[in-house]
């Protein structure tokens, strides 16, 4: 499984990957986590189909805004919201993100997430 992981610093989208990464290779899958430094990065490598999952870590509006695009330009994509409060947590259900962690994070949270992607079809 492809994942695409924009944190919000450079720490949290290693300890992202780091976390991704172990939790695939527990349930015995093949991850491959490719890092992002910022969204500009990040749109200027995306394509529909190139990740079947993606971890955005913007906060805010920014954040919401960045899953709403990326439900509407791939739909297959699934998307993981990363915010420092709840405040978007409706509104990512009702884009139909895969998950939503509010920080600080934890590994078990993300894990969770991880856990429930893989099962998806």
């Amino acid at each position: 499984m492809r994942f695409a992981v924009c944190g919000g610093s450079p720490n949290e989208t290693r300890e992202l990957c780091d976390w991704i990464g172990r939790c695939c290779a527990q349930a015995g899958m093949a991850a491959e986590c490719l890092p992002f430094k910022n969204l500009e990065e990040f749109w200027a490598a995306f394509r529909p189909g190139r990740f079947q999952a993606v971890f955005v870590g913007a906060g805010g509006a920014q954040g919401f805004l960045t899953a709403r695009r990326l439900r509407e330009e791939d739909r297959a994509c699934q998307v993981v919201l990363i915010d420092d409060s709840d405040r978007y947590i409706m509104h990512s259900y009702r884009i139909h993100t895969a998950g939503f962690v509010v920080r600080p994070l934890s590994r078990g949270r993300v894990e969770q997430c991880v856990r429930r992607l893989l099962c998806r079809p």
